[in-house]
């Protein structure tokens, strides 16, 4: 169970919608990419690259905030208090930065080296609290985020670089991801919106599939952030090709 706090968490859901397919963000995303399809990814990982990615685009985020911060008070995002209000907000805890700087005896006139000081303190000293509350928060957008079909479809194509040369084979989807697909398509085709739940008619097994949004022929991976639900006559018509639907239930 997530106890969502959605503390900025829409702004990096829109900062990760909105850029993920610009070429303005080509090379900074690339470098999420690169670093992490070094090897060929595990099949169905429990923490999907969708997490990781959150995780690192909130990480990233702070840091080029704290690398151009000047020492101004009126400065827009101050990522040092920004820091203290989301340990609040997620751990109940009170951090100062101030508090530290005095404390430790820390020069604060290069603030990025002091926030990166500030943030080693925060692990090292506090049971990794930096990490555990960028975390939290990356939690939180993939579990928006991975509503939105239409960016999965964008974000698993990013990935297709590294394997259309060399695609990944098929693998066994495990339980826990079918649950997780059929739970967020509410049980229906995402593109013809049958119920194939069984609840209303009884179905062959085969009818129930659960597709690639990007086909492993085109690159895709085998995560659960690049899986929906179809129909077995939608599935065919989709073939190998990689598409999805935006399609999506009314919330009432």
């Amino acid at each position: 169970m997530l106890d969502m706090k959605y503390f900025d968490v829409y702004y990096f859901c829109h900062l990760a919608n909105n850029s993920i397919d610009k070429f303005d963000y080509a090379g900074t995303y690339a470098e999420f990419f690169d670093g992490e399809f070094e090897v060929t990814p595990e099949n169905f990982p429990k923490v999907s690259i969708l997490r990781q990615f959150a995780f690192w685009l909130v990480e990233r985020v702070i840091y080029e905030q704290a690398r151009t911060a000047p020492q101004d008070d009126k400065y827009d995002f101050n990522p040092a208090s920004w820091l203290e209000q989301a340990i609040k907000k997620y751990k109940n805890k009170t951090v100062s930065f101030a508090g530290f700087c005095v404390e430790k005896n820390i020069n604060t006139e290069d603030y990025l080296e002091t926030f990166n000081c500030f943030v080693e303190y925060l692990n090292d000293e506090n049971d990794n609290l930096y990490f555990d509350v960028i975390w939290d928060i990356a939690s939180e957008v993939e579990y928006i985020l991975i509503q939105n079909r239409e960016f999965l479809l964008n974000f698993n194509e990013h990935t297709t670089i590294y394997f259309q040369d060399h695609p990944l084979q098929r693998c066994y989807i495990p339980e826990w991801v079918k649950r997780a697909v059929l739970f967020r398509d509410k049980g229906c085709c995402v593109f013809c919106k049958k119920d194939l739940t069984g609840l209303y008619s009884l179905l062959d097994d085969k009818e129930k599939q659960f597709d690639h949004i990007v086909s492993l022929d085109e690159g895709g991976i085998n995560d659960v952030c690049n899986i929906q639900l179809c129909c077995q006559r939608c599935n065919n018509k989709k073939s190998a090709s990689s598409s999805t639907s935006s399609l999506y239930h009314n919330a009432y």
